[in-house]
């Protein structure tokens, strides 16, 4: 018996490719008119307007600046020490008044030792005021 071989060229299907990309551009198209863009969060807040009554009597906020290896009070700057801030704050007798009157500003610069930030905030804590933080947008860093 004969046996008979046949050749085949081995040849791999071509796939057309042409239609991907019309398939791509529509699919792109779809996913674009049908996106819903995200709303920035936020909370809408209502501003109280101010008031000319001289009746009522304004307190002045106390501050606290930290400045390098200083702790800076009130509207005079007075540098004290960590010691003395605490005995001060103590004195105030910041437990008997309301809580709004207990707000202390902490204004810190960027070079302020950590050590020194985190003493002052206790010596706040400690004497039962309510710490508010004052935060500069040009020293920040990510």
């Amino acid at each position: 018996m004969a046996s008979f071989k046949i050749k085949r060229k081995n040849e791999e299907p071509v796939i057309d490719v042409g239609t991907f990309s019309d398939i791509a551009f529509l699919l792109i198209i779809f996913f674009i008119l049908t996106t819903t863009f995200i709303k920035p969060a936020g909370n809408k807040m209502e501003i109280p307007a101010g008031s000319t009554d001289t009746s009522q009597k304004t307190e002045k906020q106390m501050t606290v600046n930290l400045n390098g290896g200083k702790i800076l009070w009130g509207e005079n700057q007075k540098n004290m020490k960590i010691e003395e801030f605490r005995d001060y704050l103590l004195g105030l007798n910041l437990k008997e008044r309301e809580e709004k009157n207990r707000v202390i500003i902490v204004d810190s610069s960027a070079d302020v030792s950590y050590e020194l930030y985190y003493q002052v905030v206790m010596a706040i804590t400690y004497a039962d005021g309510v710490m508010a933080l004052i935060e500069h947008a040009d020293k920040k860093k990510l």
